[in-house]
């Protein structure tokens, strides 16, 4: 991963000649005259919570219970952790660990103690209702199947396409539809965009490409209960900032994707991991950043609303 990026600075924009606002104020009413019915819902920041903690840290995948009591959560280091949230009205207010368990590859060994090459490099996370997690990896780009948190690892034979992502650029997201259909993506896309990779009667097939947009890659997925696919992506600005954005999506109509929202530059830490999910008032964001093993940047927990 890239080292951790300085806070953001401000910058003023400079100002244009009549002439040229013109011109952009006529292209934006444009856009949000063909975008209206995607530009339906906003985002609203709930609160950020800063994880201290010496025994987490590169945290990737997320998963949130449905009622947002518990969640889950796998490192990059090749580790599964589990806890509740504590909360103060909407704002979680502190975190309890109730599983810290290492990943266990096929051979049931764990996946960070690999004498050769690094098959510990574990980035999406997701979770069936049945209790069955399944695992991306990176490095070696696989995904596994595991019966419960803590058990061997299930190989699920890989796509032929798996090996054209360059190192460190691999399976970065897993998402499980509600019907059952398992997704992944690639942190960056291929030729024709990001294949959009479901797994069904186990076999691993492209259903379909997404488009970069911006130059952001996906790093994290997850569907709401609905059925609309929420990404996580992100993109380093400069070499020094860390900027997001959520892109949502029906996965059988990709070229209809929007944007939700669009973090500023900095505002963030490095956000990988994403989790849909409903309160009593409506659908929720919870994201998580890895803090890419520096002990001077923090994890943070950082929750949204979708507002109508």
């Amino acid at each position: 991963m890239p080292p951790s990026p300085p806070p953001s600075s401000s910058f003023k924009a400079a100002s244009t000649c009549r002439l040229r606002d013109a011109v952009y104020g006529l292209t934006l009413a444009t856009t949000v005259f063909w975008s209206w019915p995607a530009w339906s819902d906003t985002l609203n920041h709930i609160a950020t919570f800063e994880w201290h903690s010496d025994a987490v840290t590169g945290l990737s995948g997320l998963e949130v219970s449905e009622e947002g009591s518990r969640f889950s959560v796998i490192s990059d280091r090749g580790w599964y952790i589990a806890g509740t949230f504590d909360r103060e009205g909407d704002a979680i207010s502190g975190i309890t660990i109730t599983k810290h368990l290492p990943i266990l590859g096929n051979d049931g060994l764990p996946v960070a103690a690999r004498p050769i090459g690094d098959w510990s490099d574990s980035e999406g996370l997701a979770i069936g209702p049945d209790g069955t997690h399944w695992i991306s990896f990176e490095r070696w780009a696989r995904v596994s199947r595991f019966a419960t948190a803590g058990s061997t690892g299930q190989w699920i034979k890989d796509h032929p396409s798996f090996s054209e992502f360059s190192e460190n650029r691999q399976l970065e997201a897993l998402a499980l539809h509600p019907d059952g259909t398992l997704y992944t993506f690639p942190e960056r896309p291929l030729k024709n965009g990001f294949p959009i990779y479901a797994l069904k009667d186990g076999r691993w097939g492209i259903s379909g490409h997404l488009k970069e947009q911006g130059g952001f890659s996906i790093v994290g997925a997850d569907f709401a209960p609905d059925g609309t696919l929420y990404l996580l992506e992100r993109k380093l600005v400069l070499g020094l900032w860390w900027q997001n954005q959520i892109r949502r999506l029906d996965v059988n109509a990709p070229d209809r994707a929007e944007i939700l929202w669009t973090g500023k530059r900095g505002q963030y830490h490095n956000l990988e991991g994403i989790a849909v999910w409903h309160d009593p008032v409506g659908l929720r964001i919870t994201m998580v950043s890895d803090d890419n093993g520096n002990r001077e940047e923090v994890t943070q927990l950082v929750e949204y609303r979708v507002v109508p």
